[in-house]
């Protein structure tokens, strides 16, 4: 094989694989996080650690203490009369969730929501152990046995010296039966808080006092116990024996009960230890040292603490070297290991399985296992003819054939364990193995960089090439079955056909637009008779007849520059592979589950899966193989126990304290301001369960609106909400149980009632001054109307003045002065003036603006001449005034009843039949006053 014939197999296996390629197993991950104090830990030496009801963890040190989420480290400092820092030795928190140090100089309290740890009870003096147990906090120092309920202090002796060490609390217990334990100098006690009774146990051994330091309860009246010098005890109380424990370093400076119900054990020398309790005794089950493997090796064996939480999370306190612990993984997925053969940390490829006999395909060689026995043998590249690197295996007729990247095509024999050379051709020895498959009319199929090999029995039945077919070139790197036993293959310039009708390669009859043309694809066979193909970021799917075909619109989060594994479990379900894990689909794409290593999926690159017959789902990864019953995943998605939580939480650009976080977490409620709009939250989403920390996706969403994805470490941002309460959602990526809710209450700010008073201040002042102009306006333009009366008027007059010159001129202006003098006969002015009256009353016509005195005299059946001598010589008035008189009346009576709402003053005033011209003069004239001065005194408001 020629260098570039070689360049050019690499290139191709780089992109058959998905991943750039290592000839090499992955390096170990690193399977434990340290915290120091350049990280934010207030201490070097940890001398406690526990979790409160939130999940969240705190770590007591030589100078304070820390909450910590996973992610970052929140310190408490809890200051000396020198002005340093104190030392907090054991921790606890109450029923009422109040966080309880004791520290040097005395015992300190955490109120939640508080930035500060505030010392209470002055008379406790340098309590050294702590214990809540319901709403009690019992304390343990040199003065012996205190029990403090929130209100009072209860003191119980334990030895005859009111001080000193033989009287010291070491630690605190509760056993299965209802008393409170505690450990002496030298001895172990019993307290009972309903009678007060204080009952102690001498523990010697061979003459020797024991210098005690801690101790666990395990149940039964069993205790198993930690002394300075002389190691690990098991101790019995009803046989009072005591009986040591082998295997454990001699200076024990922490014991605790895990919730597991192992014992974990700390030691200054020796590292620390995990115990699992038996029937007979205690077995060591883990050593943590310097020593140790990757997942048990410790930066110091000074231990001090060693505390292990329900998510089986180990935690270890060290004397100046902070603190260490493992990442949570769930039990979801498990490496596949059989007696004391393990796939964890080893890069596998492949794998086949029929029945109890397995093949694993790795970087480096093969591993058979046999199921049924344990047992397990190893095959290197010395075996493989060179090969390395196995890319596909396949079983055939009770034999494997093993597909290597370097070594072509090779045949194992589980009934022999042996390896031999093929013999369907020479051609198969020396060449790069794409895909091995057995076709559902039982012969193997096998691609590579040769062409396509049809085998059946023992014979080559055919060998298609670039010269003899239209199959894609270079390395064949991936063949699907579809249901009707049609192959799809894929190479580096995209896929061909193979027809199980005409048993020949096609390639022209894929219809336009079609993917065929997609490099470096791999194929799977789906539901409803659906064909997928995946190529790094793009997964295509089409039917069997070609008629409906495209490209899934995976969400971002799936899409990977490398990856090309991808499953149809047919159940409903698509798996797909990425660099970050693997992810779970719905067939409408919207539900999505992502499995990683909090779930016991490691590995960074994901090599092959599938599923088998017995409904198992398989993960070859960079770290080993993995499984799990494809039927958890839903139950898994139901029955996650921790629930989602916010960290950096800001308001604009303000970080809130952390202080008001944990509040916030605590209570599930945010306030945030309001301010013609609201402030803008972000806030980052953690799930609490001291997990990787990379790699993980969440989904939020608002009163009840869509989901939205959400990257690890990235914000959410919440901007423009409404005043009021508003409800956020959040979630592990399609994962039920683990949500958690928020409520958000967006008030006002002390600016925004300012500025709303301000606002609300400007507009009555704008509502003010419109009611001014508008009156002013409406006040001009009755001046103006009152100067247009005044003017017609003035006209009026002077035409009068006309009038009569022109009768002195012609001689009856005579007339008219003797008109003047006539007596006019009372009785009968009375009567007209009566008929007149009733007339106008009962038919209106004075809102005839129209009406003439000669029509109010032909009704009267009177001369006007006479009418006019009934007015001005009975009635002292001209016609007009005593017509405007009525048409005034009518006003007023139309603006009691309201009618001003509907029309202006000028409008009214024309219904009653004035003119525009005298309706201003006349009700001045009559009323003293203008019409709009007369409203606004009788509480009209003026339209």
């Amino acid at each position: 094989m020629n260098v570039l014939h070689k360049l050019l197999l690499l290139i191709g296996l780089v992109l058959a694989t998905g991943r750039p390629l290592s000839l090499y197993a992955e390096a170990d991950e690193v399977p434990m996080a340290t915290l120091t104090t350049l990280k934010g830990l207030t201490g070097e030496t940890v001398y406690r650690v526990m979790t409160d009801a939130d999940g969240l963890t705190w770590i007591a040190t030589n100078s304070g203490v820390n909450a910590y989420n996973g992610r970052q480290l929140h310190a408490f400092r809890i200051q000396n009369s020198q002005g340093g820092f104190q030392t907090v030795y054991d921790l606890c928190e109450s029923q009422s969730q109040y966080i309880y140090a004791a520290a040097e100089d005395g015992l300190y309290r955490l109120t939640h929501g508080e930035d500060h740890f505030e010392h209470i009870l002055p008379e406790v003096k340098h309590p050294i152990s702590l214990l809540a147990v319901g709403p009690t906090v019992y304390i343990g120092s040199r003065q012996g046995l205190m029990a403090y309920d929130g209100d009072h202090l209860k003191h119980v002796d334990i030895s005859p010296s009111r001080q000193g060490l033989d009287n010291i609390v070491r630690q605190y217990a509760v056993g299965d039966d209802g008393l409170v334990w505690f450990l002496g100098r030298y001895d172990l006690n019993s307290y009972d808080p309903k009678t007060g009774r204080t009952t102690r146990y001498r523990l010697d051994s061979q003459n020797r006092k024991l210098t005690l330091t801690k101790f666990a309860a395990i149940g039964g009246g069993r205790f198993v116990i930690g002394t300075r010098t002389m190691g690990l005890f098991l101790y019995d109380i009803r046989s009072q024996m005591l009986q040591r424990v082998s295997g454990v370093g001699h200076i024990v400076m922490s014991v605790q009960h895990a919730a597991d119900g192992s014992v974990c054990v700390a030691t200054d020398g020796s590292g620390a230890y995990r115990l699992e309790v038996t029937d007979e005794g205690l077995e060591v089950k883990e050593h943590f040292h310097t020593d140790g493997d990757s997942r048990h090796r410790l930066a110091s064996n000074g231990t001090y603490s060693y505390y292990r939480d329900r998510n089986g999370v180990n935690w270890f306190g060290f004397v100046r070297h902070g603190l260490t612990h493992t990442y949570y993984s769930s039990d979801l997925f498990q490496v596949f290991q059989t007696g004391d053969f393990t796939t964890e940390g080893m890069n596998v490829r492949t794998y086949c399985r029929q029945g109890d006999d397995i093949v694993i395909g790795t970087q480096n060689g093969f591993h058979y296992v046999d199921a049924a026995t344990g047992s397990q043998r190893y095959f290197g590249p010395e075996q493989l003819s060179g090969g390395h690197i196995v890319n596909s295996i396949v079983c055939y007729e009770g034999l494997f054939y093993i597909g290597t990247f370097d070594g072509g095509l090779s045949v194992f024999n589980p009934r022999t364990q042996t390896v031999g050379k093929q013999t369907f051709s020479p051609q198969l020895e020396d060449c790069t193995i794409g895909d091995l498959k057995t076709a559902p009319d039982g012969r193997l199929w096998i691609g590579c960089t040769n062409g396509l090999f049809i085998i059946d029995g023992t014979q080559v039945q055919q060998h298609f090439t670039e010269q003899n077919s239209r199959i894609v070139s270079g390395l064949i790197l991936s063949i699907t079955f579809d249901e009707e036993g049609n192959a799809w293959l894929t190479g580096a310039t995209g896929c061909s056909l193979y027809s199980v009708r005409s048993r020949e390669i096609v390639e022209t009859n894929f219809p336009k637009g079609f993917f065929n043309r997609q490099p470096w694809m791999r194929g799977a066979q789906g539901h409803d008779g659906l064909v997928f193909m995946r190529t790094g970021p793009q997964t295509f799917y089409t039917n069997l007849q070609m008629t409906d075909f495209g490209e899934l619109k995976l969400p971002v989060a799936c899409i990977d520059k490398w990856c090309r594994q991808f499953v149809d479990d047919k159940q409903g379900h698509y798996l797909l592979a990425s660099e970050r894990g693997v992810f779970r689909l719905d067939y409408s794409l919207q539900e999505m589950l992502h499995f990683g290593d909090a779930e016991g999926l490691y590995g960074n690159y994901i090599n092959d899966m599938g599923i088998d017959a017995e409904g198992r789902f398989w993960v070859s990864t960079s770290q080993g193989l993995f499984f799990t019953d494809a039927r958890r995943l839903d139950l898994w998605q139901q029955s996650q126990r921790n629930q989602v939580r916010l960290q950096n939480i800001r308001r604009g650009s303000d970080l809130i304290a952390e202080a008001e976080g944990y509040a916030v977490n605590r209570n599930h409620a945010i306030r945030t301001g309001w301010n013609l709009t609201s402030e803008v939250l972000q806030m980052e989403p953690l799930l609490v369960d001291y997990s990787k920390p990379a790699g993980r996706l969440y989904e939020y969403r608002l009163d009840g609106g869509r989901w939205m994805l959400v990257d690890d470490g990235q914000s959410i941002r919440l901007s423009h909400q409404t005043m009021g309460r508003h409800l956020l959602e959040l979630r592990l990526a399609g994962v039920e149980g683990s949500q958690s809710m928020y409520t958000i209450t967006v008030l006002p700010t002390t600016g925004a009632v300012i500025e709303l008073l301000l606002l609300v201040v400007a507009l009555v002042l704008l509502w003010l001054w419109w009611r001014w102009r508008k009156t002013t306006k409406v006040l001009l333009s009755e001046r103006d109307q009152i100067e247009d009366a005044l003017i017609e008027s003035e006209k009026l007059r002077v035409k009068s003045e006309e009038f009569v010159a022109a009768l002195q001129e012609s001689g009856g202006i005579e007339s008219l002065q003797k008109y003047q003098k006539v007596k006019i006969d009372e009785e009968e002015c009375a009567d007209i003036v009566s008929r007149m009256k009733d007339y106008l009353e009962r038919e209106k016509v004075y809102t005839n603006s129209d009406l003439k005195m000669k029509d109010l005299a032909d009704v009267l059946h009177l001369s006007a001449p006479k009418l006019s001598q009934v007015f001005n010589l009975y009635l002292g008035q001209n016609y007009y005034d005593f017509i405007n008189t009525y048409r005034l009346q009518e006003f007023k009576r139309l603006i009691s009843e309201g009618e001003h709402h509907r029309y202006t003053i000028t409008a009214l005033s024309e219904r009653c039949g004035f003119k525009k011209s005298n309706f201003f003069s006349t009700f001045r004239k009559v009323e003293g006053t203008t019409p709009v001065e007369y409203l606004k005194k009788q509480g009209v408001k003026v339209v």
